[in-house]
């Protein structure tokens, strides 16, 4: 169905209209910050504050068990780094886009337990391996920026015995590669599906996990 017939099948119907334009006041997506994030093309939650732009759904599941005892490895950075640091203890993440991480580590959000290092992206290069590069290893490791099945792949070794990998659009085709991976190497897959910050499409950030796990799964 196109756009056009959707809004004219929505102008048509009284009653959809009238709940559609009450969403913008009430319910749940006024209640998640939907429309905020939509309005400031960022993603926000309902008071204004940075969140990542992964799915909601994914959203209430970390904030939960994230702790002060986490560290956390970001491929890619923004309003996830600075929600991150909020519940973890420390945040490194790794920017490709030299001018955004400017813009991000002038912010006023930034906190003393994020590090953000640039690095040029190359395929299969030094980006996807920055985690192993610091010779540290991570509790939790997102994987939300360029690369990403080189990024699932070289994960692995940068976690501890307890850690997890965290993917964001693991239901792109053009992903499947990694999800593939990450199983073959014995990890066991939990999707969060749903929308995400000002957006409205399906889509799926997936938690990759073993026994004894940091997050309690």
């Amino acid at each position: 169905m196109s756009t056009l017939s959707s809004l004219i099948k929505v102008l048509t119907n009284p009653a959809h209209l009238r709940a559609l334009l009450s969403f913008n006041t009430k319910g749940y997506l006024a209640d998640i910050g939907w429309f905020k994030a939509f309005d400031s093309k960022s993603p926000v939650d309902a008071n204004g504050k940075p969140i990542p732009w992964v799915t909601y759904s994914f959203i209430d599941f970390i904030k939960e068990r994230l702790t002060k005892q986490h560290s956390v490895f970001e491929f890619g950075s923004g309003n996830s780094t600075f929600f991150y640091a909020k519940y973890a203890g420390k945040v490194v993440s790794v920017e490709h886009d030299k001018a955004w991480l400017d813009k991000i580590n002038k912010s006023d959000k930034k906190t003393k337990n994020s590090e953000m290092i640039y690095c040029e992206l190359q395929r299969d290069g030094d980006y996807c391996r920055m985690p192993l590069k610091l010779d540290q290893k991570f509790d939790i490791i997102i994987v939300d920026g360029r690369d990403r099945v080189n990024c699932c792949k070289q994960a692995i070794d940068a976690l501890t015995p307890s850690g997890v990998v965290v993917l964001d659009d693991s239901e792109r085709e053009s992903y499947k590669e990694g999800v593939s991976f990450l199983l073959k190497a014995g990890f066991k897959h939990l999707p969060f599906s749903g929308i995400s910050p000002g957006l409205f499409y399906l889509k799926s950030t997936s938690v990759f996990y073993k026994a004894d796990n940091c997050l309690g799964i």
